[in-house]
């Protein structure tokens, strides 16, 4: 029989909820109306939803869509915190208490509870031709990462592991580090969180409050310097002698707090302000993600991480591991065509009798679709179902009763979404029963994409759409399955490849991976986009890649489950702890091998917007037998190919000098360039030879002038721009049978 719990407009602790037709209130996400639902008046949280602790009282967190009209004192009278400002949509957290008043304070245009997201080199560095940028193979000097800020935003740091100093184990490189959940004194401009600015106080936290590895196996490739392990820097990550600055986003696994979009917004933000304050150019680097979201670029975490990037503000996300699950189903209707039906199952890892998953739909602008859900028993009778439920704003609570005479309660939230227009319902199962859950969409023209997925955190558990053996009911695909965050436009999307089928452990054991090296990895998740844009933009090594590991993480010692992992020890004399490498697999592992070869790009050009960046992945990326011919465009397995860090960096080289023809042209170049205050001119000289060095501004006036005896071969100089004004000035390089001029940017 079946069970109506509640259909609301929405009424909660006497008050009504605005409609999507009440422009004078908040429109609320189908989330954050589940949350009004499920509270009660005593404030207490509701699981799947992320909480912050800000001065000893629990805070919901939130992105929101702000009008010109809104007064942000009326905000923060109820004691909310403002955080991120990115265009018109900020980051909030709101005190529980004040749950009720905050969604009716006029002048916000949208509020949209945040959704929990989770954890999505040696053999890595060749394989990019990351060791022949660093060596210089061919080129005048070896390229980095130096002068260029690598941000992580995730959770498991070592604070105190060699790969973080030098390459001598001497110069310590990580600069900040934000806490988000813990206590402590926050950032400027946040209300959260504790940061840490003196290296001697980093050292001595020694870890961020979640004691994982992957953070630090993420930054290990992203930029360490591979000390401790084979040779000191057999290991060695892409950017090794990039500043780093580290934002970790989750609690110790026992509180009930979680991470979403808007903490990875504030993280950004604060990463790109402390590259402002130093001058240098940004990279941050986010291995998390979910499915949820409406995957076309729109989202609120779209539009802030939009509003945020920019000239040497850089964000790069993994693709997301998805690509094996069918989680993804779409349905194009028509007035004969009307109805598609699927079955909704759980992941394996959950408890068999207590399952718990959501699935996200959405719909074409314009249209419209309803939804209905029912348990079907295994003699395929429909035993008990939902009321068809349409778009109407609202959310209707159900429990139907298995054949076991348990519960599946099913939670239907419909909305016409304000950032995009589109019609959307998500849908909360939390089933007990045995029966078979199917969900069938109903309309009469437009398309439909749905998502299945669930975050307990710090894990993300799928189960699939299949067809549950029905001849009349469809199974879902593995399409479409890039990460919503890894759909903003802005964003270096990166998928993974395999790079490596089998490695030697600790104890010199050889382990293999199932798998063909070079092709796509099996997990790596496919596009396109909703709005049809290719996605993932490039591929990097990403199953399976060695990289530093936690020394306070137990599961990586002799006793604990991952110890087959470890390929190397170090034992560090300064510290007296064992340091370990380690194998790890995914897409979270394939972003940061992106990120840092983008710190390299940085390098030698830190004002690359994330259209130049992409436009020179693209150009130089590698294909081969394994990716097969690519079309111009890409595809939506490979994206452009695999990322090739010597392509890219030679071929900036190559289009950033600017040469002026004379009998015998100098082979050099310049880097940075733009510069801000100082610049390196490198040149490879045929003969020890005496040569001139000009620099002129717009008019032809010659603003500095100095000789330099050179050697044959490579040769490198920096040369100051102190003093001058900000513009476009020529380098000119000279010698007795020959010139280049190099036009030269200075900021």
């Amino acid at each position: 029989m079946k069970k109506l719990f509640s259909s609301l407009a929405i009424i909660i602790a006497g008050f009504s909820v605005a409609s999507a037709q009440n422009v004078s209130k908040p429109q609320l996400s189908p989330r954050t109306k589940c949350y009004l639902q499920q509270a009660n008046q005593n404030a207490n949280r509701v699981p799947d939803y992320v909480y912050k602790n800000i001065n000893g009282k629990p805070y919901i967190s939130a992105l929101i869509k702000v009008g010109a009209e809104v007064d942000q004192a009326k905000l923060e009278a109820l004691g909310v915190y403002i955080g991120t400002k990115a265009g018109n949509v900020w980051t909030a957290q709101i005190p529980l208490t004040q749950v009720t008043a905050f969604t009716n304070v006029p002048g916000i245009a949208y509020i949209a509870f945040d959704a929990p997201i989770f954890p999505v080199m040696d053999s890595a560095r060749r394989q990019t031709h990351a060791d022949s940028a660093q060596l210089g193979i061919n080129l005048p000097s070896g390229i980095t990462g130096k002068d260029v800020v690598m941000g992580i935003i995730d959770a498991g740091f070592d604070f105190t592991h060699p790969a973080f100093f030098d390459t001598a184990y001497n110069l310590y490189r990580i600069k900040r580090v934000w806490t988000q959940k813990t206590v402590g004194m926050p950032p400027a401009g946040f209300a959260y969180g504790n940061e840490i600015a003196d290296t001697a106080a980093i050292k001595a936290q020694s870890f961020d409050n979640n004691i994982l590895s992957h953070g630090s196996h993420v930054a290990g490739i992203a930029a360490g310097s591979g000390y401790g392990s084979t040779n000191n820097r057999s290991l060695r990550g892409m950017a090794y002698e990039s500043d780093i600055v580290m934002v970790g986003i989750m609690p110790d696994p026992g509180q009930w707090v979680a991470a979403g979009e808007s903490d990875i917004i504030d993280g950004i933000n604060y990463i790109f302000q402390y590259g402002t304050s130093v001058g240098k150019p940004v990279v941050v680097n986010l291995s998390w993600g979910s499915t949820l979201g409406p995957h076309d670029g729109s989202s609120l975490f779209s539009q802030a991480c939009d509003a945020l990037t920019g000239p040497g503000k850089l964000f790069v996300c993994a693709a997301g591991n998805n690509g094996q699950d069918n989680v993804h189903l779409q349905k194009v209707f028509s007035a004969t065509n009307n109805s598609v039906s699927t079955f909704v199952t759980f992941s394996p890892a959950l408890d068999t009798y207590h399952q718990f998953t959501w699935v996200d739909v959405w719909g074409d602008t314009g249209k419209t679709f309803c939804i209905n859900v029912k348990l079907w028993n295994t003699a395929s009778t429909a035993i008990d179902s939902t009321a068809i439920v349409c778009l109407d704003d609202n959310t209707h609570s159900f429990y139907l009763i298995g054949t076991n005479n348990d519960t599946c309660f099913v939670t239907i939230t419909t909305a016409i979404s304000e950032y995009n227009s589109k019609p959307h319902a998500f849908i909360e199962f939390h089933s007990k029963v045995h029966d078979n859950i199917c969900l069938t969409t109903t309309a009469t023209s437009g398309t439909v994409n749905m998502w299945e997925g669930y975050v307990l955190p710090p894990t993300g558990y799928y189960g699939a759409l299949t067809n549950g053996g029905y001849p009349w009911a469809v199974a879902g695909d593995t399409k479409m399955t890039v990460s919503d965050i890894g759909c903003t436009k802005s964003a270096i999307t990166v998928g993974a490849y395999t790079s490596k089928i089998s490695f030697k452990d600790i104890s010199g054991t050889t382990r293999s991976y199932s798998g063909t090296r070079g092709k796509i990895a099996p997990f790596s998740s496919l596009g396109p986009t909703e709005d049809n844009r290719i996605k993932p933009d490039i591929a990097a090594p990403g199953f399976a890649v060695a990289s530093s590991i936690c020394s306070f993480d137990p599961t990586f010692d002799p006793t604990g489950g991952e110890y087959t992992y470890v390929t190397n020890e170090y034992l560090s004399a300064v510290t007296g702890r064992t340091y370990r490498y380690a194998m790890l697999a995914g897409t979270s592992m394939a972003s940061p091998c992106a990120s840092g070869i983008i710190a390299l790009m940085l390098q030698l050009k830190p004002g690359l917007s994330p259209d130049e960046v992409k436009n020179i992945i693209n150009a130089t990326a590698i294909t081969d037998a394994a990716t097969g011919v690519l079309p111009t465009a890409g595809t939506t397995t490979w994206g452009h190919g695999k990322i090739n860090a010597y392509g890219v960096v030679n071929n900036m080289i190559k289009k950033e000098s600017v040469k002026s023809t004379g009998i015998d042209p100098m082979d050099c170049f310049v880097y940075p360039n733009p510069n801000k205050g100082t610049f390196t001119l490198n040149y490879t000289s045929k003969n020890v030879e005496p040569i001139t060095i000009q620099l002129s501004d717009m008019n032809g006036r010659v603003v500095s002038e100095q000789s330099w005896f050179v050697q044959k071969g490579a040769n490198s100089k920096e040369i100051s721009t102190l003093g001058l004004s900000k513009g476009i000035y020529f380098t000119k390089v000279s010698s007795a049978k020959g010139y280049s001029v190099i036009k030269t940017v200075v900021e």
